[in-house]
């Protein structure tokens, strides 16, 4: 009966135990749920920041368009960056930026939009993801402009690269978290309280007027069993003590909660212990009444009724109480037994409600252990699509950062020989330059021998003249001498070869200004033709002056093209990091999953022991 007893009071104590661990759990994956609501505004920034965007509306935009987005719980939604992360922030001083000195951030709420201080940057919201690298969940706190709303503050870092970069903070309603809390009834007159990290009452079903405050100022009395200091350290305690408050004995569920990494919430669960053990004592109080009446009887000396009727009733209720034992909750009383009006009535009666409330607590618990392993499936077999999605864009993302490997390639080799093209081009036109120069210059010598010609021509133009006049005077001569008979004869053969001569000088003369004038044509058309060949070259040099700059042309769009394929290379891998760090976040979930469905399994398996009533 010792061993019965010790049974089901253990029983009772676990279930208590094994109720707070699965809302535990319940309240984590709902914190996990607001966090990768937001994971699509980290990974968002960290891309758009690598592709080396700094305009800081794009920032405030996007933030503002994903917050409108976001469920009801979420009552605000903010970023702040490291100091000068996007420009200069002296710059934005006497600006909406001048409260953080210029340093950008941005807050929008269901009641607006503003901007923070430049205290947010010095508190545990942003130094402490920025120490950690990790997602920082605050303790509660009252709003500011509500001082009814409850809110925490998940903090999330901004780590393109692995640089830190700032922080994202979402404001969540405590409600949303605690809102299944108040369905907790596993024994009649629970208590449910929930703490932060700082010992701060977030829920308490006792008290809602406890939210907020210390949990050693509501209950001094938690000091006995360093709830607080348990709560830091992240462990779970099951203790039996008697409450201050309520002036009863409870027992007490104290169960941690790991909300971010090394920080942890509590969940408590608190039953009066005599209605913990109550149906425990009923069935203790059974055997031990059994037990008495069965000590009675054997010394009783009347064989007879023990063997017709007493006999009979301690088999029936022994059979039962093996049964329990073996757990076995569906047998019922015998028949017959209800309707006795005798303490053997009473006991029957007491047994058999005993057995019904045991059954009704372990069914409860089966079901709530059947449903959390089938959402715990269920979000596994979704975290497993999911992986394998992940992996198969993971595995797109590779291909397609080898074929932009590859056209990068080809569009520098093109840039290159471009540019052997264009050096080609410059040194022919240097050449050509050179030989209009000549051209240039044969048409200058040209142009002096041509009007050195035009001097000679003068100047035989002018012995003409001479050898003209020179002929006159000596036909005169020839003239006179002729008038002066015997005496002029002599005279006038002089005359005569001077006359001679001059004739012969001015024929001499017409034929060296025919030449020369021969000469000038064709100097004349040689300097023509130059002066064409100088200007075909002038064409020459035109068009390859336009060839070296439509070269020039295609070299800078070559090179930009390369730099915009490693500005997409860059983006496929930020891009590829993002699936990387998506796969660890789905990674975790589904250990997660797997944790919580492996602990479901166990508390289903340990209640297959009892065979129940449905």
């Amino acid at each position: 009966m010792l061993y019965v007893g010790k049974i089901t009071k253990n029983l009772s104590y676990k279930i208590l135990q094994e109720t707070s661990h699965k809302e535990a759990n319940n309240i984590k994956f709902n914190i996990e749920k607001h966090l990768y609501n937001v994971m699509g505004l980290k990974v968002n920034i960290e891309n758009i920041y690598n592709r080396g965007i700094r305009d800081r509306a794009t920032y405030k935009q996007l933030t503002s368009v994903f917050f409108n987005s976001l469920p009801d719980d979420i009552n605000g939604l903010s970023i702040a960056f490291e100091p000068n992360a996007l420009d200069n922030d002296v710059d934005y001083t006497n600006t909406e930026y001048r409260p953080s000195n210029g340093r950008f951030n941005y807050y929008i709420s269901r009641n607006g939009e503003s901007y923070l201080g430049i205290d947010t940057f010095n508190i545990d919201y942003y130094t402490e993801p920025k120490r950690t690298g990790a997602v920082y969940v605050s303790g509660v706190y009252n709003s500011t402009v509500n001082a009814d709303t409850v809110l925490f503050t998940l903090c999330i870092p901004i780590m393109p690269q692995n640089k830190f970069l700032g922080v994202i903070y979402v404001d969540i309603f405590v409600d949303s978290v605690v809102a299944l809390l108040g369905n907790i009834n596993i024994f009649e007159d629970t208590t449910v309280a929930l703490y932060d990290q700082n010992g701060l009452v977030v829920y308490d079903s006792y008290n809602m007027d406890n939210v907020s405050k210390n949990i050693y100022e509501v209950y001094p009395h938690y000091k006995n069993y360093n709830v607080l200091e348990n709560i830091k350290s992240g462990k779970s305690l099951l203790v039996e003590g008697y409450s201050g408050v309520s002036k009863e004995n409870l027992l007490y569920a104290f169960t941690s909660i790991e909300i971010s990494k090394g920080v942890y919430w509590c969940l408590e669960l608190a039953s009066p212990k005599d209605i913990v053990l109550k149906d425990s004592n009923v069935m203790r109080n059974v055997l031990l009444i059994i037990l008495l009446v069965i000590i009675i009887i054997l010394f009783l000396t009347i064989p007879n009724i023990i063997g017709s009727k007493v006999s009979n009733i301690i088999n029936e209720l022994s059979k039962d109480i093996l049964a329990m034992a073996e757990g076995d909750l569906t047998r019922e009383i015998p028949k017959g037994f209800e309707k006795r009006t005798d303490e053997w009535g009473d006991i029957a009666r007491g047994w058999d409600k005993a057995m019904k409330n045991f059954n009704n607590v372990i069914n409860t618990v089966k079901n709530s252990a059947e449903q959390v392993s089938t959402a715990a499936n269920e979000v596994l077999i979704g975290n497993n699509d999911l992986s394998q999605r992940t992996e198969s864009q993971a595995s797109s993302l590779e291909e397609t950062a080898a074929s932009m490997n590859q056209m990068a390639s080809a569009i520098k080799e093109s840039a290159e020989n471009v540019s052997t093209s264009t050096g080609m081009v410059s040194e022919a036109k240097e050449h050509l330059v050179k030989a209009g120069n000549i051209v240039e210059e044969s048409v200058s010598k040209m142009n002096d021998v041509y009007e050195s010609s035009n001097k000679i021509m003068d100047i035989t133009k002018l012995i003409e003249g001479i050898a003209f006049q020179t002929n006159i005077l000596a036909l005169n001569a020839s003239v006179e001498a002729a008038r002066a008979g015997d005496q002029g004869r002599g005279f006038a053969v002089v005359a005569s070869e001077v006359r001679n001569l001059a004739q012969t000088t001015q024929e001499s003369v017409k034929n060296i200004t025919y030449l020369i004038t021969d000469s000038n044509e064709k100097i004349n058309l040689a300097a023509k033709s130059v002066r064409e060949s100088k200007e075909i070259f002038d064409e020459i040099s035109d068009k390859m002056d336009k060839a070296s700059s439509l070269m020039d042309r295609i070299n800078i769009a070559a090179q930009e093209q390369e730099r915009g394929i490693e500005q997409i290379n860059i983006a496929i891998n930020n891009m590829d990091n993002a699936v990387q760090k998506n796969a660890a976040l789905v990674t975790e979930a589904t250990s997660a999953s797997e944790s919580l469905l492996s602990e479901a399994n166990e508390l289903v398996k340990s209640i297959e022991y009892f065979k129940l009533k449905f």
